[in-house]
C-alpha cells in the first residue's frame, strides 16, 4: 500500500510542478504579447499624430477618420486581435481633448 501512496504523490507533485511550469510559461508569454501590442500601439499612436499633423485645422470629425483609418490599416497585423484594434481605436478616440490641447495655439492675452 505505501507504494501506491508514494505514487499518487508522486503523480500529485509532478502535477502540481506541470501547472506550475504552464502557469510561468503563459505568464512570459504574456509578457511577450504585452509588450508586442504596446509597440504596435505605439506605432499606431505615432502615425495618428503624424496624421492629425498633417491637417490644417484638426476637429474632432477629421482626428476621428484619421483614428479609423489608421486602425484599418493595422488590421491582419498578427501582433494585435481584432478586439485589441478596436478597443485601441476607442481609446486614442477618447483621448481626443488632450489632442485638442496640444493642437490648439496659446491663448490670446487679454488687453
Amino acid at each position: 500500500m505505501s507504494k501506491h501512496v508514494g505514487l499518487i504523490k508522486g503523480l500529485a507533485a509532478g502535477a502540481v510542478l506541470g501547472a506550475v511550469a504552464h502557469l510561468v510559461l503563459s505568464m512570459e508569454h504574456k509578457d511577450e504579447k504585452k509588450a508586442a501590442i504596446a509597440k504596435a500601439a505605439d506605432r499606431i499612436r505615432r502615425k495618428v499624430m503624424a496624421h492629425a499633423k498633417s491637417v490644417g485645422k484638426l476637429t474632432k470629425t477629421a482626428y476621428g477618420k484619421i483614428v479609423d483609418t489608421t486602425v484599418a490599416e493595422f488590421r491582419g497585423v498578427k501582433d494585435l486581435s481584432e478586439e485589441e484594434l478596436t478597443e485601441l481605436g476607442s481609446e486614442l478616440k477618447g483621448s481626443w481633448d488632450g489632442v485638442k490641447a496640444m493642437f490648439e495655439s496659446s491663448p490670446k492675452a487679454k488687453k
